[in-house]
């Protein structure tokens, strides 16, 4: 099968912010890896934006449906002071729509429940990248960027890891992919090294993948350069 994963926000659009991390950073990390993890079991992924960068809603949206995907996959972090799981199809879409995200749905919030945090349902909504692709389309919300108990969550590798082989499980589930050896996550970060990492991104020095690349001077002379205010 193939899929889109399209990793929110990303560019001048950090999406929510909260408890010292941005959206668009948690997506861009989920999305890599679950698509890593769906790879590794035969299925042709793609990506809306792969790094730090700014895609329009109708271009992610477009994408989708130049590549003539089999399903369309949104990863959001939520804000606004809950607590939890969630996931949206497009306004008034059944069918195949509905019961394949169903089949992610269920994956994805045991593992939230699991952690102690709720389940808040299946919904729908008329949201832009859901209205405009013309294949099953789903939008998962992975708890909240502005509560603490999720925040403290989101901050942890093994919780990220955790949801996103729950919702490539879930893909796999819902496109009878066979089962795979799950690679090794693909920006594994040395235990010593964890704090410095996330403090980083969290200043927005750097977008936190890549962790055992060397680096090249561009990137140092930018890196140093948002350490002193630059943009």
């Amino acid at each position: 099968m193939k899929i889109m994963i399209d990793a929110g926000h990303g560019g001048k659009d950090p999406g929510a912010i909260g408890n010292g991390l941005r959206e668009k950073d948690l997506t861009l990390k989920l999305a890599l890896r679950i698509g890593q993890l769906l790879a590794a079991r035969g299925a042709d992924v793609r990506y809306t934006r792969t790094d730090d960068t700014f895609v329009e809603l109708s271009d992610r949206a477009r994408a989708a449906n130049t590549a003539k995907v089999d399903y369309f996959l949104s990863i959001h972090i939520n804000a606004g002071g809950g607590t939890g799981f969630e996931s949206f199809t497009y306004t008034g879409t059944s069918g195949a729509t509905a019961a394949l995200r169903n089949v992610i749905h269920r994956k994805v919030a045991a593992a939230f429940v699991a952690s102690g945090l709720p389940d808040r349902g299946r919904k729908q909504a008329n949201l832009a990248v859901l209205r405009e692709t013309n294949m099953p389309a789903a939008l998962l919300e992975y708890g909240f960027i502005d509560t603490a108990k999720d925040a403290a969550l989101l901050k942890t590798e093994a919780f990220l890891e955790q949801i996103a082989t729950a919702t490539a499980d879930g893909v796999a589930e819902a496109f009878g992919l066979p089962a795979a050896v799950v690679p090794a996550p693909v920006d594994t970060v040395s235990e010593w090294a964890r704090a410095a990492r996330d403090w980083a991104v969290s200043a927005g020095i750097t977008d936190g993948t890549r962790p055992r690349d060397g680096v090249t001077r561009e990137e140092v002379w930018t890196m140093l350069w948002r350490m002193n205010g630059g943009k």
